[in-house]
């Protein structure tokens, strides 16, 4: 049997030729799935915050694409240029109002800090305690307990640690309302809350 080499290597050419020019493209689509194997946690926690998003009526700026309205504050100061319509006031009516946020609970206030979680299925870790406002001090508190929902299996948690700011660390995938009863050392309690939102959560740092 007689094989014709000169034709053989014409017809092999071709198909090197091609296999070359297609291994770029092999190779994208490679290292596309190897990043989506490598990433893929935090593709779906991105897809996830941006239907969160989406649903709150959040604006979405991809490149030049932009979903929703962005709207940004000028700065307030004490003068009387603002942006903004303003008027004084007169009677102390606000100025009172305002007050019943400090008083009760004796200018004591809660807060919360968040990172990216650290925990699967959840979105951000959660560090829940108490600050005092101005020459305020905690060391009239005795402990609190913090109730975060029927999601927490309906549980109140207790904390004592006063150096720490009666401090509380908890895991979610969506904001929620934190209630807190203070119980000061005379005997006296009263419930505070925080609307534990998860605003501030794009310049949040992990939490050790």
């Amino acid at each position: 049997m007689f094989i014709d080499s000169e034709s053989s290597s014409a017809s092999a050419a071709p198909q090197n030729a091609n296999l070359w020019s297609a291994l770029p493209s092999l190779l994208w689509v490679g290292l596309a799935i190897l990043a989506f194997l490598l990433l893929r946690r935090q593709l779906i926690d991105l897809l996830e915050n941006l239907a969160r998003r989406v649903r709150t009526g959040a604006s979405i700026k991809l490149f030049s694409l932009e979903l929703g309205q962005t709207y940004v504050a000028q700065n307030v100061g004490n003068s009387n240029e603002s942006a903004f319509p303003h008027r004084t006031d007169s009677d102390s009516r606000r100025w009172k109002q305002r007050e019943v946020y400090y008083a009760p609970n004796r200018d004591i206030l809660i807060v919360h800090r968040l990172a990216p979680s650290k925990h699967k299925g959840m979105l951000y870790d959660i560090e829940i305690y108490l600050v005092p406002h101005k020459d305020s001090t905690l060391a009239s508190v005795a402990k609190v307990d913090y109730y975060f929902g029927r999601n927490w299996g309906n549980q109140i948690f207790s904390s004592t640690d006063r150096a720490r700011g009666f401090a509380i660390s908890t895991s979610a995938y969506g904001p929620f309302m934190c209630t807190a009863e203070l119980f000061f050392t005379d005997g006296e309690s009263v419930i505070i809350g925080r609307y534990v939102d998860f605003e501030m959560g794009t310049i949040g740092t992990r939490m050790e």
